[in-house]
């Protein structure tokens, strides 16, 4: 717990002499004074628990809470003082100061302030703003950030001041429990002067607010000291922007953080187009709002690091309530205009709705009904992108490029690897080769003939997922289609409208690809080097795979939304070596596609691939009726897939072998597999500890159907992981970093191998796996494995090592499945 000196004292029999004060200092309230009544306060630690470490997980919303209260005083202006710091720049040192100009606080306000989850707020009218506040739990907001809470207030020419000290409160749920006496003390002006000091070496302005020459007659300052280890994770960026998201900045109402005025007028962003909407939704009422799509992403910059521009923003009483949710429980729609899209909507009728944290709704037929319409001017807003997106689709004439009089050094290499392809029907990293049913409609010879006379008839943008390729060309179509979900791709069509750039680049990969056939490199070689380069592409553009740790956390945060656990388990078999296609959202078929590359370190075994679809419910087990069988195992068929499988947190009867739904995934010739999200995390943590080669992973859905033979399986597994011998990775690795002083060489799991005959009791891939596990647990910026062994360290062994050692508590809890 960090700590700061605290502002509470015991009582003292009398105020000490002014003389005795030491000016510039803060003196706590409970030594000034004298006490004028006891309140009583009736909480208890299961109360403080639940009402604000339960509710309140961001060290922001707790100031956020305290500003609120000004607000719904009619207040024209708050500070907030963060709190100085140490030499060091991490111990607090004083206290955190939230000051406003509102109507104060008399005795009776005080005794309303403790009452706790008891708020007179909703019943209020005289004032000039509909308050926020309806619970009375937001001052347990504070327990978040600090155990100490001082409120020292100024009406009608009276000072009182009150400290509760949350070590105090002791004792578990009961209507027994004795509630904690407070004392409520009238001070001087002169004593509250003393008391304030602090704030007026900090901050001018805030102290002319409370005993300048411009003061307010009423006013309020709150202050937090005794800090808990949350409020290392308070910055003030982040509260800047809490504060001007989550709060109505009106023209009458100012809020200053660290003496900077948050502007209420943000910086307008270029839009495509915006939509001003109107609807009376049953039960909740009017609902109006604005929906813009900008030309720009609203997720890029530094901004990204104070928090969401995107997304919908619902207001009650002009305080946005979806602040961490910027879906507001619709469907993860198309990515690229969300990226662009904002939407502020004012809804006063959804407060009877409100949870008690007032950070989110009850599900209910109104709020399902308002998700609808939200929905809808998304979708206005999407089609007016979509139109701008393709606006200039034409501009740039591929005919110009690739025409018969175009350079040789270009058209011919492409024409001649496009040509190859087709005769071949062997498709390569780029060029899709023409199917059966399509060489029944044209003859080999009429595509080659069209390609020669115009190689690349169309450039289209399309959504292909955000791990698929950059580019794809379609020799049936002669379509070179862009992929406008990848990375590198998305990056550069969010530098602005034009695509023309985006466009070169997607003709100079294809063109590429065949100037390296030109050189008689083997197709092998060729798709290696691509998949590098596209991986260089994706980290330039910010895009890296989730370290282990995130593997680990999503899936187990991911239970209770079926997008979140779709895209969860395609990071999850990432993770464990496999190419991952979404293929969720509104397209139909399964939720993800996943593809076991074995390369040529690989067993020998052919490539395969999976599809799955992943199941969530409101109940605690998912249903037979909601495992589709018959459907999954089309989609399989369909799309050429090896296996398939379901994922769930746990399924009905699922230890039943009679049981409808084992019985359906066992049927002959079906190859699919029910998965639990244990079992896959605990194939995680076994693949992190010992690595688990795709080859053996071929075996788990070969054998396996139900849940009791995956659990099987991975018993099985584990238990000769831990009777076998160890890869020695700490060798592994010195072994790899002396291979790097050899400039001629590329360091190669497959060559270290050979050096040292025990290590060849372990099968190259399954040493390839363990380090590729590795690299899921320290990141790719300090060991990348290929898919044929290639290692790039960017650090020293012994720097990988201790980086291996300070992550490794990722394995732990062992999870059964």
């Amino acid at each position: 717990m960090t700590r700061v000196p605290s502002m509470s004292e015991p009582d003292s029999p009398e105020t000490p002499p002014v003389g005795d004060r030491v000016q510039g200092s803060a003196q706590s309230p409970e030594s000034l004074g004298h006490v004028v009544e006891k309140i009583p306060v009736r909480i208890n630690s299961d109360i403080i628990g639940l009402f604000s470490e339960g509710l309140y997980k961001s060290p922001h919303k707790a100031v956020e809470e305290l500003v609120t209260n000004g607000y719904d005083a009619d207040a024209n202006n708050v500070h907030v003082l963060l709190p100085d710091v140490s030499e060091s720049g991490h111990s607090p040192t004083s206290p955190l100061w939230v000051i406003d100009d509102g109507h104060g606080m008399d005795r009776s306000e005080f005794h309303q302030l403790w009452r706790v989850a008891d708020s007179r707020k909703a019943d209020l009218t005289a004032g000039r703003r509909k308050p926020i506040g309806q619970f009375g739990i937001g001052k347990l907001a504070a327990y978040v950030l600090a155990t100490e809470l001082t409120h020292l207030s100024c009406s009608k020419g009276t000072y009182l001041c009150t400290t509760m000290n949350f070590g105090r409160v002791t004792g578990r749920q009961s209507v027994d429990t004795d509630p904690v006496i407070i004392n409520l003390r009238e001070v001087t002006e002169e004593d509250a002067r003393f008391a304030l000091a602090d704030i007026e070496q900090r901050d001018p302005r805030a102290w002319d607010l409370l005993f300048g020459a411009s003061r307010a007659s009423h006013w309020t300052a709150a202050a937090l000291a005794d800090f808990k280890d949350l409020y290392s994770r308070l910055t003030v960026g982040r509260l800047q922007w809490v504060l001007r998201t989550g709060l109505p900045l009106e023209s009458n109402f100012r809020i200053f953080v660290n003496r900077t005025p948050l502007k209420s007028s943000k910086e307008r962003l270029a839009t495509i187009d915006e939509f001003s909407f109107t609807e009376v939704i049953p039960d909740i009422g009017l609902v109006t709002g604005e929906a813009k799509i900008h030309e720009q992403r609203l997720t890029a910059g530094k901004s990204e690091l104070w928090g969401r521009s995107n997304g919908y923003f619902l207001r009650v009483r002009g305080r946005v309530i979806n602040l961490e949710d910027e879906l507001f429980g619709t469907t993860q729609p198309n990515h690229a205009a969300w990226s662009r899209f904002s939407l502020v909507a004012d809804a006063d009728g959804l407060r009877k709705y409100l949870l008690s944290s007032r950070e989110g709704v009850r599900d209910t037929a109104p709020v399902r009904a308002l998700r609808t319409c939200l929905s809808e001017q998304f979708n206005r807003c999407r089609q007016a992108y979509d139109v701008w997106s393709r606006r200039d689709d034409e501009t740039l004439d591929l005919a110009t490029l690739l025409d018969k009089d175009v350079d040789v050094h270009i058209r011919e290499p492409l024409v001649a690897h496009l040509q190859d392809v087709i005769r071949t029907q062997k498709e390569s990293f780029y060029v899709d080769a023409p199917s059966a049913a399509d060489l029944q409609r044209h003859s080999i010879q009429e595509w080659v003939s069209a390609v020669d006379e115009r190689a690349v008839d169309r450039l289209v943008f399309q959504d292909d997922g955000p791990n698929a390729a950059s580019v794809r060309y379609d020799p049936v179509s002669r379509r070179l289609f862009v992929n406008k979900e990848h990375p590198f791709v998305d990056k550069m069509l969010s530098a602005g409208k034009k695509s023309l750039a985006t466009k070169l680049f997607a003709m100079a990969e294809l063109i590429l690809e065949g100037q390296l056939r030109e050189r008689h490199i083997d197709d092998e070689t060729v798709a290696g080097i691509l998949a590098d380069r596209d991986r260089g592409l994706r980290v330039l553009a910010g895009d890296t795979p989730p370290t282990a740790a995130e593997v680990l956390r999503r899936l187990g945060a991911a239970a209770g939304n079926s997008v979140a656990l779709e895209r969860a388990v395609g990071e999850a078999f990432q993770a464990l070596g496999f190419f991952y296609e979404r293929q969720g959202g509104n397209r139909s078929g399964a939720d993800g596609s996943l593809w076991a590359r074995l390369g040529r370190i690989g067993s020998g075994l052919a490539d395969y691939r999976l599809v799955y679809d992943a199941k969530q419910t409101g109940s605690p087990s998912v249903p037979a009726a909601k495992c589709d069988v018959a459907s999954l195992e089309e989609i399989r068929e369909r799309e050429n897939a090896t296996f398939g499988f379901f994922v769930a947190g746990c399924y009905a009867a699922e230890d039943d072998p009679n049981g409808a739904l084992n019985r359906r995934v066992q049927m002959s010739g079906r190859r699919l597999t029910l998965l639990k999200i244990a079992h896959l995390q605990r194939l995680v943590r076994l693949h992190f500890r010992h690595g688990i080669t795709l080859t053996e992973l071929r075996s788990l859905f070969e054998d396996c159907r139900t849940t009791g033979e995956v659990t099987a399986w991975l018993s099985r597994v584990e238990e000769e992981r831990e009777a076998g011998p160890e890869i020695p990775i700490e060798d592994l690795l010195v072994a790899l970093e002396n291979e790097k002083k050899d400039a001629k060489a590329v360091p190669n799991v497959i060559a270290v191998r050979a050096m040292r005959s025990e290590w060849r009791e372990f099968e190259p891939d399954r040493l390839n796996a363990r380090l590729k596990a590795v690299e899921q647990i320290v990141g790719r910026r300090w060991l990348e494995v290929s898919e044929n062994g290639d290692v790039t360290m960017s650090h020293s062994a012994h720097e990988i090592l201790c980086q291996l050692e300070k992550n490794v508590s990722v394995l732990e809890p062992e999870t059964a499945g």
